[in-house]
């Protein structure tokens, strides 16, 4: 099965990933995925950075044969707009930097303002709240984890 990374947010008053996350990394270890689960930015930074002996020009291998990214981790106490904003300029170009498929969990107030930059990013867009089959259905259809 597959490597995966899940970049979320933690919830405030646990101190700790939220439930529905919990659920579908539970999920997603059951079938046999490998899920590491980060809940800071500069922990999904450090996991999206190139491995020090690749060589980015030559080695198209990555760490992880997916990306699962909810919108609320980087920037999450910044207005949806100027979220959205850094979105396209910045989060986006992490994400790449997986070199692998990446689904991205996008929070209700940002689902139309980045739709269109997740999609000209090659990335699949789910809305949240989310239903797990789904999430589920969409990694199973990528056919190669």
């Amino acid at each position: 099965m597959a490597k995966i990374l899940f970049g979320g947010p933690q919830e405030k008053e646990r101190g700790r990933p939220s439930n529905i996350h919990d659920d579908l990394v539970t999920r997603l270890n059951s079938e046999g995925h490998e899920v590491t689960y980060v809940t800071r930015g500069d922990d999904m930074l450090a996991e999206l950075s190139p491995l020090p002996f690749v060589n980015k020009d030559t080695d198209s291998q990555s760490r992880y044969q997916l990306v699962i990214y909810d919108t609320g981790l980087f920037y999450g106490e910044t207005e949806p707009l100027r979220r959205a904003q850094l979105f396209g300029q910045k989060v986006i170009e992490y994400l790449k930097e997986a070199r692998s498929p990446v689904i991205v969990l996008t929070q209700k107030e940002m689902a139309e303002l980045i739709r269109d930059s997740v999609g000209r990013a090659g990335f699949k867009h789910i809305d949240q709240p989310y239903d797990i089959e789904e999430v589920v259905r969409e990694i199973n259809s990528l056919g190669r984890l």
